[in-house]
């Protein structure tokens, strides 16, 4: 499996618990892909602790999820039975393991989370998967502007891994990309790139001062 397995240890520690849907996330979605406008079956990469599923769920949109953690799954369907069915396991850099074709896939920094090797596998999955005109919108795609992206050993010329400290210790691979890359990444896979941000919080009085850069975009299968 590509998925990180240190995910499932994190979850089992309780740790990157996150519940609330991300506004970022949220931001995008009334923009770009409102389910009244057509946007109403939605696939996300990497559900993590749930966090994305109340948005949807308030939206009357049609939920599916995967993650590599069978803890974290196993939580999610006993937390949201109505859907228990439309929640996997699964590797999503390998299969997207439901029928039929989907208007949105989202990402929440999941993909940023594997080598430039899986993430151009998993969107070429997806673009597979997503009908004309559907859309995919990805947050926190780490930056090489980030302060930890040279931090612990090389993957390939953009993925990390083995940080014994700060946000990523513990997290397995860890991918930080520039613009160049993450649109021949995106572009490569098939789809027309309809927004692209990027974002950097310096943070200068803090435990562990440093810079945050992540990368948001709205991409559309054409």
């Amino acid at each position: 499996m590509a998925f990180s397995s240190e995910w499932d240890d994190v979850y089992r520690r309780s740790a990157h618990l996150s519940i609330w849907p991300w506004s970022d996330l949220v931001s995008l979605v009334y923009r770009h892909a409102r389910p009244e406008n057509g946007f109403r079956r939605v696939f996300e990469c990497g559900s993590g602790a749930g966090a994305n599923i109340p948005l949807f769920l308030g939206l009357k949109a049609e939920y599916f999820g995967i993650d590599g953690s069978p803890h974290i799954v196993a939580r999610l369907q006993e937390r949201y039975p109505e859907i228990k069915d439309r929640l996997v396991v699964g590797d999503f850099t390998r299969e997207i393991p439901f029928e039929g074709s989907f208007d949105l896939a989202v990402d929440r920094g999941s993909l940023t989370h594997n080598t430039a090797e899986g993430i151009a596998r998993t969107l070429g999955l997806i673009f597979g998967r997503l009908r004309p005109g559907g859309k995919l919108i990805a947050v926190d795609w780490f930056s090489v502007e980030h302060s930890d992206a040279r931090v612990g050993e090389a993957l390939d010329a953009w993925t990390r891994r083995s940080a014994d400290a700060g946000p990523f210790a513990g997290l397995g691979a860890v991918h930080f990309t520039d613009k160049e890359h993450l649109l021949d990444l995106v572009q490569g896979a098939g789809f027309a790139v309809e927004y692209l941000e990027h974002k950097q919080v310096d943070m200068h009085i803090a435990a562990r001062p440093g810079r945050r850069a992540t990368w948001n975009f709205v991409a559309v299968r054409p």
